[in-house]
């Protein structure tokens, strides 16, 4: 008798099929992929795909993820003058960005 997957598998399955390809452009054109990508509200990767003519998705939750590394909170818990505590520098490293951006 066969054994019948989950459906939660499936989706895996099939991102497993998926063969990656990274491009190198010139440095004028990235950034202009970049910048009509953000125009569009697309990642530039959906946004090529949508210049192709291949199926892409808009943004559920748009978002920037950084990487802090312990050096990196250090130097912010000393900036802010607060603990290394992660949730904590998130909030003051938003505050700081949304401020910068309010003031240009």
């Amino acid at each position: 008798m066969a054994h019948k997957q989950p459906e939660r598998f499936k989706a895996e399955q099939q991102a497993l099929r998926k063969v990656q390809v990274h491009f190198e452009f010139q440095q004028e054109l990235m950034h202009r992929v970049r910048t009509e990508a953000a125009h569009h509200k697309l990642s530039p990767s959906d946004y090529v795909r949508k210049v192709v003519g291949l199926p892409y998705s808009k943004i559920q939750r748009p978002r920037i993820s950084l990487s802090f590394s312990e050096v990196d909170m250090s130097i912010l818990a000393d900036k802010y003058s607060v603990e290394p505590n992660t949730l904590v520098l998130k909030k003051h490293v938003a505050n700081e960005i949304e401020t910068f951006f309010k003031n240009r």
